[in-house]
């Protein structure tokens, strides 16, 4: 398996001695080195335009590291790419062979690391006054063949493979997605997602045999009562699965350099999530608005990037009365003033949420949803299913479109500080099938 080597971030303290360094390992005039030097140090990406193997990534990834770059790798050539070294070879022919001082061997560790001031890279701003755009780069036919290849592969391994195939497609639409220019990564595995897949199936049917053996106990009288606890129990379970699948989600993805992170608690989604449902019971639905930004406070103020959370200040009341509007106008218009409010309430998340100083804005309305959602609709008719990929990728173009970031937002204070998540919670959300859709 091949790869391509990304300089994502550049934090050395002579430019110049790595500039020479960097033209000597991969054969290149030193004024290119120092032009690629001088871009990764702004903030932009540098990929390499040749495939490697993972022997030589390993070779390379430790030079470039012990010079000052932070490394990434990625799994796939992109149809967009950002700045190019034409006369780079990386190829497996390729000489690799440096000064042994200058090359940590595979098992050493690098001279230095990046992670204690990632920050350098990160602080381009954009000019004042200009919004910081997000894109999304994927086409549906690129999405169609990573799917064929998995639902073949799927069927002829009996479903083993789906994990591996849901990475590839997962991965695909990560890197397709950019903010200001530069990819989002994915690094999650296909084992992960199959492991955590099979423990939750082992726990699973640990439960429910422990449960048939406290059955035959009581007796049959008891069946109902047992059952209902096994029902409960997952329901009780399931927003403990969601923060797990939302924290390893979370934690594989990057974006120059940097990863994200999910720092809330099982124990405090199973709290919010049963006062929540408790309470829309007993106030027969008029608690659902209070319930809806406490939910979503939770998801964003314990997610991460780098060392920074995302601040949001919502509150139920703001939202109540388009909420009741909606109550009354979703049955008298057959549903179609549900778009009107999604979009409603889509703004008001986003104008409430801040990052690093920067307030985000979502300019989508509920006319430009209802279309959305009908064209899907009819290209899937149409179709017999056969464009779902085509509306996956709309769906996200259309988010990307309208969501922005104003320039205030800084990220030079940002810095890598992400923890460790397994892939436990994200199968069992593949095996219960759970939405993972928190709104747009």
């Amino acid at each position: 398996m091949g790869c391509f080597l990304v300089l994502n971030a550049y934090a050395g303290e002579n430019q110049e001695t790595a500039a020479k360094k960097l033209a000597l390992m991969f054969r290149m005039a030193p004024q290119q080195a120092q032009s690629i030097i001088d871009k990764v140090s702004k903030g932009q990406v540098w990929r390499f335009q040749n495939e490697v193997s993972d022997r030589q990534a390993v070779v390379a990834e430790n030079y470039l590291k012990a010079i000052g770059f932070q490394v990434e790798r990625s799994g796939q050539a992109q149809e967009e790419t950002y700045q190019i070294a034409e006369t780079v070879d990386l190829s497996d022919d390729a000489d690799l062979a440096v000064a042994p001082a200058a090359v940590a061997s595979p098992g050493e560790k690098p001279q230095q690391t990046l992670q204690k001031s990632p920050s350098k890279a990160l602080a381009a701003q954009s000019p004042s006054g200009k919004s910081l755009h997000f894109g999304f780069h994927g086409t549906g036919g690129g999405l169609l063949k990573i799917q064929l290849v998995n639902w073949i592969l799927s069927m002829v391994t009996l479903g083993i493979y789906y994990f591996w195939g849901k990475t590839k497609e997962r991965r695909y639409l990560w890197e397709q997605m950019s903010f200001t220019g530069d990819r989002f990564f994915y690094h999650g595995t296909g084992k992960e997602l199959f492991k955590g897949m099979m423990i939750f199936n082992l726990l699973f049917i640990a439960l429910a045999a422990g449960l048939a053996v406290v059955e035959n106990m009581v007796g049959p009288q008891m069946s109902g009562v047992v059952n209902g606890a096994l029902v409960l129990a997952i329901l009780v379970a399931i927003p403990a699965i969601l923060v797990g699948a939302y924290r390893y989600r979370l934690s594989r993805t990057a974006w120059r350099g940097i990863r994200f992170s999910f720092r809330g608690s099982r124990k405090e989604a199973i709290g919010l999530y049963v006062k929540g449902f408790l309470l829309t019971l007993f106030t027969l639905g008029l608690y659902w608005p209070y319930f809806t930004i406490a939910r979503r406070t939770f998801w964003m103020r314990n997610s991460h990037f780098g060392n920074q959370n995302i601040q949001y200040e919502g509150d139920g009341k703001d939202i109540f009365t388009q909420f009741m509007i909606s109550v009354l106008l979703v049955p008298l218009t057959f549903g179609i003033y549900w778009f009107w409010y999604k979009a409603f309430l889509a703004r008001y998340n986003w104008s409430r949420t801040r990052f690093a100083g920067g307030t985000f804005n979502f300019s989508a309305t509920g006319g430009q949803m209802l279309t959305l959602n009908l064209v899907n609709m009819l290209l899937l008719v149409v179709t017999l299913g056969l464009a779902y990929p085509w509306v996956m990728v709309r769906n996200l173009s259309f988010v990307t479109q309208h969501l922005t970031i104003d320039a205030n937002m800084r990220l030079d204070k940002v810095v890598q500080d992400a923890k460790q998540s397994g892939a436990l919670a994200e199968g069992a959300v593949d095996g219960m099938d759970i939405d993972m859709d928190f709104g747009i």
